[in-house]
């Protein structure tokens, strides 16, 4: 509950975004227009639109993002059940609490993109995988095709699973069978994302260390946060620091028992033995292996973004959770969770920011409401920002498309270099029968400029 409440706060604040607009368009095209979308580009995205249409239909910020909040309440449900079955109860509630108050978790739990989703389903897979009965590998496997069809590099969680079946005699077996049928149930959609991949991970480049920090960056809060770069640096270094702590912890428990707050021995947490997990043989490989894998793939075919592995980030609450059982006395825990909470204030406050996101697709808006007339064209270059930007649609669909009768163009794109203007039919056009008549307003990547007819003087 805690976890929901903090997602919600602030939840309609910040501007949607361009990718969030392109979700919001998606969810509300007709069946028609959204199968041509998916057909062209977006197919990897498919579950996930087809899954917000009823919220989108509300319309408006909380809505549509109000699915992504549902699943981190989820998620921070299943990893204290997670922790709590492989530990203790201590172990499983402070994990979810640091699940919950992280920022990097608050900033995509208010966001209409399908990574929130992806993480609860991650969550809920492991916490599957980690049953006894042999029949859990159906619905398992149905877990991993719905990670898939959610976000196909989710599926980096998988090595991170056989680190875990391997450790458990006669499992293999029945854990590849269902990790074959569910290979059959994403088969379509890894056919026709392989053919969409360079329209949807052109912005992509060969990561190093600096992509690597940027993880670090996003889990303290994003680019924002860090303008006042001292407390989220201490909620990092505070967060790896109890880490580390809960993988000696974690080690420890294997070996001796389960040592409780009040300092008394209760013998093997519960499920292990020869052969069953414990909580850092799940945990370090669910927050390590997905990142490390995802550089490395990078360096030949870059997939790796910070968002992309969020699924990764409940690995690293449950050793935290660890960490913090660690200190044993419960005024000491509870009081270094405080601190933790402390130092992520002030990243909270960033990320609900009204321009915290990338663009702020609403002020350009109404920016341009105030001043567009009638009888106004518009120019999207390249075509597809058209799909940016009209989350905010209504300035944009009192603009006709630019003809011969056009006095006014609103050219709405990225920045332009030098050669695109010769070499891009639209915008030679332009050049040549307008002149730029205002100042560029710039929302992130997104540019909305004006240029006005050319008259023989200007020739």
């Amino acid at each position: 509950m805690l976890s929901l409440v903090l997602v919600l706060w602030g939840i309609g604040t910040p501007s949607f975004w361009r990718d969030e607009s392109v979700s919001v368009m998606a969810a509300t095209m007709s069946f028609d227009e959204l199968w041509r979308l998916l057909d062209d580009i977006d197919a990897v995205h498919a579950l996930y639109y087809l899954l917000l249409r009823p919220f989108a239909a509300f319309g408006g910020e909380f809505a549509v993002r109000l699915p992504s909040a549902l699943a981190v309440a989820g998620a921070t449900f299943g990893i204290a059940a997670i922790g709590r079955k492989l530990a203790t109860p201590q172990v499983g509630l402070l994990a979810g609490l640091v699940y919950a108050v992280l920022p990097m978790i608050s900033r995509y739990g208010q966001e209409a993109r399908s990574y929130a989703l992806v993480s609860a389903v991650a969550v809920a897979a492991t916490w599957v995988l980690l049953g006894e009965r042999r029949s859990r590998y159906a619905g398992y496997g149905l877990l991993v095709a719905l990670l898939g069809w959610f976000h196909l590099y989710a599926l980096l969680l998988l090595p991170a699973h056989a680190v875990v079946v391997l450790r458990r005699r006669g499992e293999t077996v029945p854990w590849l069978a269902s990790l074959a049928g569910a290979g059959v149930l994403l088969a379509p959609l890894a056919v026709i994302a392989s053919g969409q991949r360079e329209e949807q991970l052109f912005w992509l480049k060969v990561p190093g260390l600096p992509e690597l920090g940027q993880l670090g960056v996003d889990l303290a809060g994003g680019d924002e946060a860090w303008a006042s770069p001292l407390l989220p640096a201490l909620f990092l270094a505070l967060l790896i620091a109890l880490a580390l702590l809960g993988i000696w912890h974690g080690t420890r428990l294997r070996r001796r028992g389960v040592l409780t707050a009040e300092g008394r021995r209760e013998g093997p947490v519960a499920g292990e033995g020869p052969g069953r997990p414990s909580l850092v043989g799940v945990a370090v490989p669910w927050a390590v292996l997905p990142v490390v894998l995802s550089l490395l793939i990078s360096q030949i075919h870059p997939v790796y973004s910070p968002r992309y592995v969020l699924f990764a980030v409940p690995g690293l609450a449950l050793l935290a959770g660890a960490g913090l059982t660690a200190l044993r006395r419960t005024p000491a825990t509870w009081a270094v969770l405080a601190v933790l909470v402390a130092f992520s204030v002030s990243a909270h406050l960033a990320v609900r920011g009204p321009a915290n996101r990338p663009d702020d697709l609403r002020t350009l808006a109404a920016e341009l409401s105030a001043q567009e007339r009638p009888g106004d064209a518009v120019l999207y270059v390249p075509e597809r920002f058209r799909l940016f930007v009209v989350v905010y649609g209504e300035p944009y669909r009192r603009l006709s498309a630019l003809g011969p009768g056009s006095d006014r163009v609103w050219l709405v794109s990225r920045r332009i270099r030098g050669p695109e203007w010769e070499e891009n039919p639209r915008l030679k056009e332009l050049k040549r029968d307008f002149r730029k008549a205002g100042q560029t307003r710039i929302s992130g990547a997104v540019r909305i400029t004006l240029y006005t007819r050319r008259i023989p003087s200007d020739a």
